[in-house]
């Protein structure tokens, strides 16, 4: 039995390591994991930053269900939010449309999520929009969108949800059907052509002590989902 135990004790513990990578630590405390989309890194449009590097980036949430916002025991539901390692949210406050060009006439807007002290876009192209402002309980996936980038239309509509990260940790995952296996750590957001679509890629991004929400938010771990 002790023979066995002792060889079963050194498979354990080359289990779940990958080559050409480190298996990677849970995410890190007080962190925002964020998605980096497959596509987006192969097209070179996310900036290739270090982990400790330092952003001021604009994470969206690509909403994919939404709930119903009604009254809570008879008052306002209070806000929350919630994210997982993987960047799936779940989240209740307060939706805004900004104005895209109300100087040039555009009626175009940008729906904006006020919940638990964090301001976030919102990205409806996989579900319809509600009717108006107001209360909003979502599900969906934050990521960083280019079209928010610091000078374009879009990213100057939501200057206001601007905020300056610490890159404190890079995974890449194996994607599957479920939830997303075998992280590695990364030093780096890979570059074009190391992106794949096999994979899902995080970055944990922990906001500079200015730029922390005023309300803190829960953070908790969906176990066993997959929003990616």
């Amino acid at each position: 039995m002790a023979g066995t135990a002792r060889r079963t004790r050194r498979r354990t513990g080359r289990a779940g390591r990958s080559p050409g990578g480190r298996r990677a630590a849970a995410r890190v405390p007080g962190a925002l994991p964020v998605q980096l989309l497959p596509h987006l890194l192969a097209a070179g449009d996310l900036p290739r930053a270090r982990v400790g590097d330092v952003l001021e980036v604009v994470p969206a949430v690509y909403a994919g269900v939404l709930h119903p916002a009604g009254p809570f025991h008879g008052a306002t539901a209070p806000d929350f939010w919630s994210v997982d390692e993987f960047g799936c949210l779940d989240a209740r406050g307060t939706v805004t449309a900004v104005a895209l060009d109300p100087a040039g006439g555009c009626t175009c807007r940008i729906d904006v999520l006020d919940a638990a002290g964090w301001l976030v876009p919102v990205n409806w192209a996989a579900t319809e929009p509600p009717e108006g402002d107001g209360p909003l309980h979502v599900e969906g996936s934050l990521y960083l969108d280019p079209v928010l980038h610091a000078g374009s239309p879009h990213g100057e509509a939501v200057a206001l949800c601007r905020r300056r990260f610490r890159v404190a940790a890079l995974r890449r995952y194996r994607r599957t059907a479920g939830r997303p296996v075998r992280p590695v750590a990364l030093d780096r957001v890979p570059s074009p052509a190391e992106a794949s679509e096999a994979a899902v890629y995080i970055a944990d991004l922990v906001p500079e002590r200015e730029d922390r929400p005023a309300v803190a938010g829960e953070a908790g771990d969906h176990a066993g989902r997959s929003c990616s």
